[in-house]
């Protein structure tokens, strides 16, 4: 049987449980923590860009430490993974939301509309390189 994992279970988690924590801390620091970052995209709305990224990493991992059980099939731990995604998105705009006049972030539906877009596209990836790995065909 081949091994269509590219690292172990125990680093999954590990990377999941590191990868959660960072986009909590990111998502909940002061938006002048970014204010001297180096200006990579010059597009109003980049942020969405970044929302993107760190939830389809995490999206990636969530379902890959998800698979490792073998009574869940791929579309039941696709659902799995984009509820959580929705869910955990969900909390950090509130916390944001909340945390406004302290950390001067807001709620924004946008960046939760990014953070599950995010999930169904790792879903839909992890699907097709599935698909290619079982069938050898990836061109």
């Amino acid at each position: 049987m081949e091994n269509k994992y590219l690292l172990g279970k125990k680093t999954y988690y590990v990377l999941l449980v590191i990868c959660t924590l960072a986009i909590i801390t990111l998502l909940l620091l002061p938006s002048s923590s970014f204010s001297h970052a180096p200006k990579i995209i010059f597009w109003k709305h980049s942020d969405k860009v970044a929302h993107f990224i760190v939830f389809f990493g995490e999206s990636w991992l969530l379902f890959r430490s998800i698979e490792f059980y073998k009574a869940y099939n791929f579309k039941r731990i696709s659902r799995i993974v984009v509820i959580f995604i929705f869910f955990f998105g969900l909390s950090t705009e509130i916390l944001q939301g909340i945390t406004y006049n302290t950390a001067k972030r807001n709620f924004s539906l946008w960046d939760l509309f990014f953070d599950v877009l995010a999930s169904i596209v790792a879903v839909a990836i992890i699907n097709v390189l599935s698909n290619r790995l079982k069938t050898k065909k990836f061109f």
